[in-house]
């Protein structure tokens, strides 16, 4: 299925560069409204938000927009931002001329995708990227974001929630040129998915030949949990909590029916990783609305609204090992605090 996003005539939503008045986004299935409709329903009624839901409106989108540019180290320290851009160079030497696709899983804003496009594109390979994420804003966002560097790029936007998007490749090949290589990047996603998971994901996303750049947030220094600490005003301040109480309200709970609360949890079987949750805490009577359906909230309930799995070195390596990917590289900021992984399959699993 495709979505297309319709221009009035003298109009701009977006910086344009297309001859075309609509741009196509091929919508994978794990988005179609009864599965959406199916995981927001198993949400409410488990009381886990799935954390797609915070990104997959235009204004759930534009908020964490807010909070990215305002509390990311990779856009508000140098350090930070200097290991993505010596990523995307470094990691592109020695790759094999010729076509390239550059496959940008949970894109987000695009900015560190466009940036490992230019890379490619440097080396004089063809290049066509496919940003895919679970919000179509945030997809036609990444679009642009790659075609202000390269405005002949190639690019066929994908909106799909990878919890779901097990045929992954049957989705992207389809979309490249015969024979391409594939360089994925997954920036930004590992804190939202569950250690186990994301780490099994990669392993069956990945084929021989193919690369993957990842970054992970870190907890810095040798202490686990005093560097985690060290990190929380990341998380526990006013633009975050806005940001996760815009699902609530977009369900009818208002603000004034509970808090955001914070807090540090031990991710189990996993050495070198632990979990900053938040929960809404309900001090008032309130109830979710889906479709005309209650889902009530009394006081002192709980409910997850999301959670940021910070890593060490070490659960990197971890991870990756136990799932038969090699680290090849890794730039680690000075902080401590963000780190960007390169990671290869040499072997069919």
């Amino acid at each position: 299925m495709a979505w297309s996003l319709m221009r009035r005539p003298g109009t701009r939503l977006l910086p344009e560069r297309m001859t075309s008045p609509c741009v196509s986004v091929a919508i994978h299935p794990s988005l179609f409204p009864e599965a959406v409709q199916a995981r927001l329903l198993a949400s409410f009624q488990t009381r886990r938000i799935h954390g797609a839901f915070h990104y997959d409106t235009a204004r759930r989108a534009h908020r964490w927009m807010q909070v990215h540019a305002t509390h990311s180290p990779a856009v508000t320290a140098d350090d930070a931002r200097s290991i993505y851009d010596q990523a995307a160079r470094e990691s592109v030497v020695g790759l094999a001329p010729g076509a390239w696709g550059c496959i940008g899983l949970g894109c987000g804003s695009g900015h560190k995708e466009a940036r490992v496009a230019a890379a490619l594109a440097a080396r004089g390979s063809s290049v066509t990227y496919l940003p895919l994420d679970v919000s179509v804003p945030l997809v036609l966002i990444s679009r642009e974001a790659a075609l202000a560097q390269l405005p002949n790029l190639t690019v066929h936007p994908i909106a799909a929630d990878l919890t779901d998007a097990s045929d992954l490749s049957s989705v992207i090949n389809p979309l490249l040129p015969a024979g391409a290589g594939r360089f994925f990047t997954l920036f930004g996603m590992l804190p939202n998915f569950e250690p186990e998971f994301i780490f099994g994901r990669m392993a069956s996303w990945l084929r021989p030949g193919d690369r993957l750049l990842f970054s992970a947030n870190l907890a810095p220094g040798p202490d686990l949990e005093a560097g985690v600490r060290a990190v929380l005003p990341q998380y526990d301040n006013p633009e975050t909590k806005a940001w996760l109480r815009t699902l609530l309200e977009d369900h009818g709970v208002s603000a004034d029916c509970g808090s955001v609360v914070f807090h540090i949890e031990p991710v189990h079987g996993f050495p070198g990783c632990a979990r900053i949750a938040a929960d809404w805490v309900v001090s008032q009577s309130s109830e979710l609305v889906l479709d005309g359906e209650s889902f009530p909230l009394l006081p002192g309930e709980r409910l997850r609204l999301f959670f940021s799995c910070r890593h060490t070195p070490g659960s990197i390596e971890f991870g990756l090992r136990s799932h038969g990917l090699r680290l090849a590289q890794s730039w680690i900021a000075g902080s401590g605090e963000e780190g960007v992984f390169y990671v290869e399959r040499l072997t069919e699993a």
